[in-house]
Formats: C-alpha cells, sequence, structure tokens
C-alpha cells in the first residue's frame, strides 16, 4: 500500500474563558482548559494511483487528518507510513514525492505574477529547465490559464488562483496530492474544470489523489472509493454510490404518454405504485426494482414520447446520513 494509516489519534487542549473584563481576570489567575478528540481510532489504507475521497461536515477531522499525513501534525498515538515513509521525519525525498494544496491557504506569492512563485517552485525542487517547461506547458494548457501567468496573483479570481495553486503543487510531478477543500468557494465552471483535471491528471500519469470535501459532488465524481468521517471517527469506507443506496435506494422515473391514459388504467396502477400524473407526464419516485417493473407495466399498455431516469440529490442524502449514520451503516 503507499498509504497505510494506523490506529491514528489526535485531540487539542483548547482554552476556554468567558468575555469581558472579568472573564479576561479570571483567566489570569484560573486558566481553564479542555480537550478535544478530532480524530479517534482511525485506520485507512491507501492504493498507489488511487482517487480517495475523504468526506465529512465541517469539524469532522478531515484538514486534520491530511496535516497528520503531510507531517504537519503530530499524532497523539499510532502510525502513519507514505511511501515507506514517516511524514514527521520530513525526508527530503519524501517532501518530493507529496504536495498538499488547501483551499483555504494560500502557497503563492500574492504580489508578484505566478509564474514568479513557480520559478521559485523550479530551484526549491532543483527542475531541469525542459522538465520544468514540459510540465508547466502541460498544466497551463489543461487548465486554460496561459494568458494569467503573468498577471499578479491578487489581480486574479478565486478560480484562476486555484488553478494556480495546484499548478504549483504540481510542478515537481509528486507521486502522491492532498487537495484539501480544492473547490471551496468557487463557481460550478471552474468547480467542473477542477474536477475534470483530477481525473485527466490521474489518468494520464497514474497520481494517487487523497481529497476532502463537504461538496458531495466533488467525491461523486472524481472518486469511486470514499472514506466518511463523523464528529472524528470513521464510519464508512467503501463505494461512494452503494452507500448512497443504502441511504435512499430510490430513483425518479419521468414518463411521458403519447395519448392520455384512461383514468380506469390510472386507478388500478395506483393501487400498486405511488406517482404522480399531470396531464400526459407521470413522475414517480420509487426503489429501482419498483420502478422497472412499474415501467413494465406503462409500456405494456401506451407508447412513450420520452422516458427518463434521474438519481435524487445527494447532498440530501448524505445531509440524512449525518444526522444518523449508523442508521444506514
Amino acid at each position: 500500500m503507499l498509504i497505510q494509516i494506523n490506529n491514528i489519534n489526535k485531540s487539542f487542549k483548547l482554552f476556554k474563558r468567558d468575555a469581558g473584563l472579568r472573564g479576561s481576570i479570571k483567566s489570569f489567575f484560573n486558566r481553564e482548559y479542555e480537550y478535544f478528540t478530532a480524530l479517534k481510532n482511525i485506520n485507512l489504507q491507501i492504493s498507489e494511483g488511487e482517487i480517495i475521497g475523504i468526506l465529512g461536515e465541517n469539524g469532522a477531522g478531515k484538514t486534520t487528518l491530511i496535516k497528520l499525513m503531510v507531517g504537519l501534525l503530530y499524532p497523539d498515538n499510532g502510525k502513519i507510513i507514505i511511501d515507506n515513509f514517516n511524514p514527521w521525519k520530513r525526508d527530503h525525498q519524501f517532501l518530493k514525492n507529496i504536495s498538499v494544496v488547501m483551499g483555504q491557504k494560500n502557497q503563492l506569492w500574492w504580489d508578484i505574477p505566478a509564474s514568479e512563485s513557480f520559478l521559485l517552485n523550479k530551484h526549491i525542487y532543483d527542475l531541469s529547465e525542459k522538465k520544468y517547461k514540459e510540465t508547466l506547458d502541460e498544466l497551463v494548457e489543461y487548465l486554460d490559464v496561459k494568458d494569467k501567468i503573468n498577471v499578479q496573483v491578487r489581480r486574479l479570481s478565486l478560480g484562476e488562483r486555484m488553478k494556480m495553486e495546484i499548478i504549483a503543487a504540481l510542478l515537481h510531478r509528486p507521486k502522491i496530492i492532498l487537495l484539501d477543500e480544492p473547490t471551496l468557494g468557487l463557481d460550478v465552471i471552474s468547480q467542473a474544470k477542477i474536477r475534470e483535471f483530477v481525473k485527466y491528471y490521474n489518468k494520464e500519469h497514474n497520481t494517487t489523489f487523497v481529497i476532502t470535501s463537504h461538496y458531495t459532488k466533488d467525491i461523486q465524481e472524481m472518486c469511486q472509493r470514499v472514506f466518511v468521517l463523523n464528529k472524528g471517527k470513521s464510519v464508512y469506507e467503501g463505494d461512494f454510490n452503494t452507500l448512497i443506496k443504502r441511504i435512499n435506494p430510490a430513483r425518479k422515473l419521468i414518463f411521458e404518454f403519447i395519448e392520455s391514459p384512461t383514468d380506469e388504467f390510472i386507478s388500478e396502477l395506483k393501487k400498486d405504485f405511488q406517482f404522480i400524473i399531470k396531464d400526459k407526464l407521470l413522475t414517480a419516485i420509487l426503489p429501482e426494482e419498483n420502478l422497472q417493473t412499474l415501467l413494465k407495466e406503462l409500456l405494456n399498455h401506451y407508447s412513450s414520447n420520452n422516458i427518463s431516469f434521474e438519481d435524487l440529490p445527494v447532498d440530501d442524502n448524505m445531509r440524512s446520513f449525518f444526522k444518523n449514520p449508523q442508521k444506514y451503516i
């Protein structure tokens, strides 16, 4: 396994005090602390070339896990091995093999063009001119930012800055890329472009991606396997679509009749199925097996102008899951 996380625990000591002058004076003489458990007994194995999503609500422990993997935080106990390296030893080869992009943090210099930061990374990672130019040209071309790399970073839009952050992180072609909330705050077009790029880059270079997000759309489109955290604990690991079907196995069928069905036919149909019909349009939300039975019954009696199936909104399903994970596991 490229990444092995075994029995990781992490807690933080938090200082507490009441607001105002009285609270300040009281805390000066008698400080109060509480311990917050961010991660509890986390185990995870990740293979080379995999795109895995770490999903959870705000405060679930996603960013803490990323920081542990890259060596920015030490665990209370447990072990993490990444590409046969211990992250906390900060070995130079380990640092060359891994890169992290955090949606809420900037690695680019704010007052200079991104191209200047790219040159700095070239020297930090000791890249040859040929390798640097090949990689930069590929990334700039695919992310469509050729006319923006010489513009001050502060003048770029949020989506353009995120693309530049990704380019900076990939210039040295790391084997492992950790993306922490990469689409946070981006418009739908920029989000889609980032998702497309991740899939393209993974396919072309067999790079391992670990992606954290509370946007279920990110995980659904980029990752086959998902690791779900809830209040610092692992509650699910496996295929994302399987999880969605466990939460809500229903899908939507939209059936448009060519000719209006008779009242008798609709009355008989309602004895076995729940649906809504308006004019010539029938809509039903049922489990897959029941939908197929309903569709067969409809086609046995009437012709259709149009038939379509739709999956229900994933966000609604995950909202139900996080309220009570044990109900669906």
